[in-house]
């Protein structure tokens, strides 16, 4: 079985290597933050998502990641889950215990990531998909991985996507960026084209388009 999964990991990892170079050129000061594919799996995630969810730990944390305050709020784990509202929503133990369980992360994530969908599908943010957005002289195709890590800003009415969406995808609009000063537009750069299956049922037929800077 373990042999299956190295398989798998190398067939996306070469499909999609324009990909990963991007997410790492975006997250480097975090990228050794995050867990690997075969650590997720080992915690229950699905093989065919693994990468796409090492890639959001490596713009999150660990499975033992606390983040520092801010206005007061906390967030925990590989995919952080916050104490504002979103680790009571899908978690019904102390913070304590979740960070001690993998599974329970990989397990919350899932049911997170199923919920975002079907918001960013109801609100028409599924409708970005195959449009190109740009930021901080980068470039990439957004494919539904990117949506989904657009998510981890919520998938709500006037959340960050939405309110960029709205926009007309420009990162410099008011309300596109998280209390840290994050964009969401580098979220769905580093997130474009990966396989996000295993959440949607489909493929958006835009998998690994290679990225591109400004011009390019």
């Amino acid at each position: 079985m373990i042999d299956e999964v190295f398989s798998l990991l190398r067939l996306n990892q070469r499909d999609c290597a324009a990909n990963i170079g991007l997410a790492f050129g975006l997250v480097a000061t975090v990228a050794f933050a995050g867990e690997s594919a075969v650590s997720l799996i080992a915690a229950g995630m699905p093989a065919d998502c693994a990468e796409y969810a090492s890639n959001v730990t490596a713009s999150e944390g660990s499975f033992s990641s606390v983040s520092p305050a801010v206005h007061g709020t906390r967030c925990y784990g590989a995919f952080q889950f916050c104490d504002s509202g979103t680790l009571q929503a899908y978690w019904p133990g102390s913070k304590e215990a979740f960070l001690a369980s993998p599974n329970a992360q990989v397990v919350a994530w899932q049911a997170y990531e199923h919920n975002a969908w079907r918001q960013a599908n109801r609100l028409g943010m599924t409708s970005l998909i195959g449009q190109q957005v740009c930021y901080n002289g980068t470039c990439a195709i957004i494919s539904q991985s990117s949506i989904l890590k657009a998510c981890q800003f919520g998938c709500g009415e006037g959340g960050k996507l939405y309110n960029l969406m709205r926009a007309g995808l420009d990162c410099n609009a008011h309300g596109t960026r998280d209390g840290a000063g994050t964009s969401v537009c580098a979220y769905l750069i580093s997130g474009a084209g990966y396989n996000v299956a295993c959440i949607t049922n489909s493929s958006d037929g835009v998998d690994c388009l290679p990225a591109a800077p400004r011009g390019g």
